[in-house]
């Protein structure tokens, strides 16, 4: 009897792994899909890979990488031709597009020629081909995308420039690539449609025209272009991207039409702004506005529901239901402006986000009064001049979003969540922090240069990563209480200072060099745990500088009964498992 029952559940295993395996290889395999009018595939020819698009009116092709030999070198020829159609099974594909980063870093290609078929490049498609010294694009090419980065971090440039008229790098009928001319004033060709990032970065222009058919303005297309005092937006553009005209530093008036949506971060960063226009349209420029320290009026559009100035700071709200019919509302605090002379301001009730980059650089701004609670967003009051705010209204802090107050000396973080990445890094005077029980995530650097002297952590849950507490020279003590589970890389790396670590039970796991500089440290263990064997095994490591540890709690009985019985069940599983592998086996 117990023979047939050993066999009946080695069969049903077997079945349910074999169901398993054949679940997983349908879906590996599963390259080819339908949706609508349309079937997608992909295929190889000669080291490249294509990704079609086939219909019964109109097939495509999309280059969307390259091959690799067994030890990760490209296959392809220094010099590659892109063929106008390619044939699969019976179907002819028009090759139109080269894909997002298709030949990324493809370091071996020397020299490329594009099919008179091309209408799409997308974005860094050719970045880090740190040889290729050759694009053969048709003159006849007519883009219908042109994106950022294609050619970054390679030498084509020189090429494109050989062939150039007067320093204008057109690509195609309608890419504007780069202007290397030497003359003041330039207008953009009316056949233009795309400019190229860094298009005109570091140009001697003192004026630009752009024409109504573009309708972005890309990455630092026109930065560091100290002689450039005035700029209209056509209406025809929707969105300026990152850097756009940061370090224009004698850019004083920017006319911006009423169709556009986005201005990205640093967009007009270290401009000479004094005041600016919101259109109609316009619902995104956080950051937009960095260290635009002559910025002192927003104009906001009359029909612009979502913006308003009230003459300290620039608002956005917004209000949306969620699935049960409830409305909410969600008010920014996203620009303060930097010619205030303010040292202290209130943030209005309505306000629950101070916004990215909103108090970046207030080196005047002394104290924020918050009347609500409120999250903190990225680089909210980096480089800032605060001194005092109140914390305990704070439920999330964000990525550098106090990097670099050096005037901030107390934290009372006990209803923070969350810490992003360096949110307090180099506050060279933050000396007392409190941590909450809801504190659920600390991340890396978030408090690394900084004057804190005591450390209590714990709750349900909360992660710490890497290097969270690094160069902390007056750190002396540490309570790592229940909740946390893992003392990850370097987080105490040189802590000099740092003498006593608690060590709570539900630690399970500590990285070789989390304390790596740290010669003083005695750890306090809780005897019996889990986390205590973990802990001594460390401090008896020779290669780790920490040697000290002494037992100053214990788990109770009937803690420590559940750990003897969780440790025997897991062994009787572990044999179980292994004598049914095993049997499966035989079978």
């Amino acid at each position: 009897m117990k023979g047939i029952s050993k066999k009946i559940l080695a069969i049903i295993i077997a079945a349910i792994l074999t169901m398993s395996v054949f679940a997983v290889s349908a879906t590996a395999y599963e390259d080819d899909y339908s949706e609508d009018d349309y079937f997608y595939t992909s295929m190889i020819q000669d080291g490249i890979y294509y990704d079609l698009t086939i219909s019964n009116e109109y097939s495509y092709a999309t280059v969307s990488g390259y091959e690799l030999d067994e030890e990760g070198y490209p296959t392809l020829d220094a010099c590659v031709t892109i063929p106008e159609t390619i044939l699969y099974e019976d179907i002819e594909a028009t090759v139109t597009e080269i894909g997002f980063m298709a030949f990324a870093d493809c370091y071996d290609i020397r020299e490329i020629v594009l099919p008179e078929t091309i209408d799409c490049i997308y974005d860094y498609a050719f970045s880090g081909a740190s040889h290729l010294e050759k694009v053969v694009i048709p003159e006849t090419a007519m883009f219908v995308y042109f994106g950022e980065g294609v050619f970054e971090y390679t030498p084509v440039l020189g090429y494109f420039a050989e062939n150039s008229d007067n320093g204008e790098i057109i690509l195609g009928q309608n890419v504007l690539y780069a202007y290397l001319g030497n003359e003041k004033s330039y207008t953009v060709p009316e056949e233009i449609d795309f400019i190229a990032d860094y298009c005109f970065f570091m140009s001697g222009i003192e004026e630009i025209t752009l024409t109504d058919n573009i309708y972005s303005i890309p990455s630092f297309a026109f930065a560091s272009c100290r002689n450039l005092k005035e700029v209209t937006i056509p209406d025809s553009v929707t969105d300026i991207a990152t850097g756009a005209f940061a370090d224009c530093s004698n850019l004083k008036e920017v006319n911006l039409g009423d169709s556009l949506e986005y201005i990205y971060v640093d967009a007009f960063k270290n401009t000479a702004i004094e005041e600016i226009y919101l259109g109609s349209s316009i619902f995104d420029v956080a950051g937009a506005f960095n260290e635009c320290n002559s910025l002192s009026k927003f104009i906001i559009s009359e029909d612009n529901e979502n913006y308003h100035f009230d003459g300290d700071a620039l608002y956005y709200t917004y209000s949306y239901e969620d699935y049960d019919g409830t409305v909410y509302t969600e008010s920014y605090l996203e620009h303060f402006i930097r010619t205030s002379d303010q040292t202290s301001f209130t943030v209005p009730e309505s306000v629950t986000v101070i916004g990215a980059y909103a108090f970046n650089g207030c080196k005047n701004l002394k104290e924020v009064i918050l009347t609500a609670p409120v999250e903190v967003w990225e680089y909210a009051f980096t480089n800032s001049g605060i001194e005092k705010i109140d914390f305990s209204k704070v439920s999330y802090v964000g990525y550098h979003s106090f990097s670099g107050c050096k005037n901030l000396t107390s934290a009372d973080l006990s209803n923070v969540y969350s810490i992003d990445s360096s949110a307090f890094e180099n506050c060279e005077k933050l000396k007392d922090v409190t941590f909450g029980s809801d504190i659920a995530f600390i991340g890396g650097l978030a408090f690394s240069n900084t004057a804190i002297t005591e450390i209590s952590i714990g709750g349900d849950y909360c992660e710490v990563f890497e290097s969270a507490f690094a160069n902390c020279p007056s750190l002396k003590r540490v309570n790592f209480n229940d909740g946390v589970g893992a003392i990850n890389e370097y987080i105490f790396a040189n802590c000099p200072s740092l003498e006593r670590v608690y060590i709570s039970k539900t630690v399970e796991y500590i990285a070789e060099n989390a304390f790596n500089g740290c010669q003083n440290v005695t750890f306090e263990l809780v005897k019996h745990s889990a986390s205590s064997d973990t802990m001594v095994d460390y401090a008896e490591d020779e290669n780790n500088d920490v040697t000290n540890y002494e037992f100053v709690d214990k788990l109770g009985f009937f803690e420590r009964v559940a750990i003897f019985l969780s440790n025997i069940f897991t062994q009787i599983f572990d044999f179980l498992f292994g004598w049914i592998s095993r049997n499966i086996a035989i079978i």
